[in-house]
C-alpha cells in the first residue's frame, strides 16, 4: 500500500529504506499496521514532528554502522503525545507532550519506545523544536563539557556551523566567558553566522594557517564531525594539553552523492588519513577521543541511559532560562522527504530539518526563516507552528540566544 493508499484504521504511515532488485536503496512512504500496545516498561506515542540528521544521510546510502537489513524505518529522534504507557512508567502519563530517542523507527506515525528515553518536554516547547532537540543538544553538551571540559579563556574549533548540533555547539559554547569560537561553514551562511562566532573559515579551502595566526600556539579543544583531511588538521592545530574528539565521518560520504564517483571520492578521502602515533601524542601531551550518540543508544548500559537522562534535563533547563533554542530551518511532509534530505545533502539547511506524518498549520502563525536558503519551494519553510502556542521563533532568536549568552 505505497503513499498511504488505502489506509485502514489498524495501519499507520510511515517512512521505509528499501532496497532494489539492483542494490539501490531508497525511501518510501507507505503504510504497516500500527505497533501493539505497549508492555512493561514501554510507551507507546503519537508521532508529530521527526527530525532528520546527517546519519540519516549515512543510512540512506548504507554507510552506517550497525544497519538493519531493507526495509525498516530510519529516524533517531521524534515528538508526540503520550497514547498509551505500559506498566511501570510512571514519569509520563497519556496525553503528555513528549520527546524520543531512539535507534531508528521514528519516522512514522506512531512508535513504541523503552520509557528510559522519552522526556517530557517544557510547554514553552513546540513539537518541532522538540523533534530537533535530543540528537544536536545532547551530543554538543557532551562535547564541551562531559568530554572537552571546555573553559574560559581557551580557544574552540568545530565544523558544519550552521548545522544542527553546530547551531546548538554555537550557543552553548556562548554559555562560556572568554572563550574564542572558531569554525568552518559553507561561505553562503557566513551572513547568518558571523553574528555568533568569533572567525569564520570556508570549509572547502585549508584554513590551518589562518587559524595558527589566531592561535599561535594552538587550539584547546577541536571538535570534527567531518573526519578525513579535518582529523590531520585538528591535530595539527592542537596545543600542547589540547583535545581532539571526533565525534561524526561526514568526509564518508562526499557531497557529490548523485554518481558512484561521488562515493569514491569520499571513501578514497577518509581512507588517507595517517595512522595516528600513541608514542607523538605522549610526547605532544595531547588526547583524542571519540563520540558517538547512536552507538550509546545500541550498546548502552541502564546507567549510560541514566547519564543521558541527566543531560537532557541539564538542556532542558538551559532552553527554560533562555539561554539556547533550537533553529527549525524548514518542514516538509513525509512524501517530501527526498527534498528533506536533499537540504542536508546540498548543504541548504541553517539548523536543523524537520519532517511530519501530516504538516500541523496555523494559519495565523506562520512566520518564514529569515534567509533565503530555505525557500526553495518545496516546504513550508518555518520554524512552527505546530499544536503549541509560542511557535514564531525563526533564526531571528538564534541571534538573539546567541547574544544575549555571550
Amino acid at each position: 500500500m505505497a503513499n498511504g493508499e488505502n489506509k485502514s484504521s489498524s495501519d499507520m504511515k510511515c517512512i521505509i529504506i528499501q532496497q532494489s532488485f539492483t542494490g539501490k536503496r531508497e525511501f518510501k512512504v507507505t503504510t504497516t499496521p500500527k505497533p501493539p500496545p505497549p508492555v512493561d516498561g514501554e510507551v507507546l506515542i503519537t508521532v508529530k514532528a521527526c527530525g532528520i540528521n546527517f546519519n540519516d544521510v549515512l543510512g540512506r546510502y548504507g554507510l552506517l554502522e550497525d544497519l538493519p537489513r531493507p526495509p525498516f524505518i530510519p529516524g533517531f529522534e521524534c515528538s508526540g503525545e503520550v497514547l498509551d504507557i505500559g506498566s511501570n512508567v510512571t514519569h509520563v502519563e497519556k496525553g503528555d507532550r513528549v520527546l524520543v530517542l531512539t535507534r531508528f523507527s521514528a519516522w512514522a506515525e506512531q512508535i513504541v519506545v523503552k520509557k528510559d528515553l522519552v522526556f517530557k518536554i517544557p510547554k514553552e516547547m513546540s513539537f518541532r523544536e522538540a523533534a530537533v532537540f535530543p540528537v544536536a543538544y545532547l551530543t554538543a553538551y557532551i562535547l564541551l563539557f562531559e568530554i572537552g571540559n571546555v573553559k574560559s579563556g581557551q580557544t574552540l574549533l568545530f565544523h558544519s556551523a550552521a548545522g544542527g548540533v553546530g547551531v546548538a555547539l554555537t550557543q552553548l559554547a556562548k554559555l562560556v566567558p572568554n572563550l574564542t569560537i572558531i569554525a568552518t561553514a559553507s561561505s553562503h551562511k557566513f551572513d547568518a553566522l558571523r553574528a555568533h562566532i568569533h572567525y569564520l573559515f570556508e570549509h572547502d579551502f585549508d584554513y590551518v594557517a589562518d587559524v595558527k595566526k589566531i592561535a599561535p600556539e594552538g587550539v584547546d579543544l577541536v571538535l570534527d564531525c567531518m573526519a578525513g583531511d579535518d582529523c590531520e588538521r585538528g591535530l595539527a592545530l592542537l596545543k600542547f594539553n589540547g583535545k581532539y574528539i571526533m565525534y561524526g565521518t561526514s568526509s564518508l560520504l562526499s557531497w557529490d552523492v548523485k554518481n558512484l564517483f561521488g562515493f569514491t571520492k569520499g571513501m578514497s578521502t577518509w581512507w588517507q588519513n595517517d595512522k595516528i602515533s600513541c608514542l607523538r601524542l605522549f610526547q605532544d601531551s595531547k588526547s583524542i577521543h571519540g563520540f558517538n550518540l547512536l552507538q550509546l543508544l545500541l550498546r548502552g548500559s541502564n546507567e549510560t541511559r541514566r547519564y543521558l537522562a541527566d543531560i537532557m534535563h541539564k538542556v532542558f533547563l538551559l532552553y527554560r532560562e533562555g539561554k539556547i533554542k533550537p533553529v527549525v530551518d524548514s518542514v516538509f511532509t513525509f512524501e517530501e522527504v527526498n527534498n528533506a534530505l536533499g537540504k542536508l545533502i546540498d548543504r541548504q539547511n541553517i539548523g536543523k530539518v524537520v519532517i511530519e506524518p501530516c504538516l500541523y498549520k496555523k494559519s495565523d502563525k506562520v512566520k518564514k526563516l529569515k534567509t533565503d536558503l530555505t525557500n526553495d519551494g518545496h516546504s513550508s519553510s518555518t520554524s512552527g507552528p505546530d499544536d503549541d502556542a509560542n511557535d514564531e521563533e525563526d533564526l531571528d532568536e538564534f541571534q538573539q540566544i546567541s547574544s544575549s549568552s555571550s
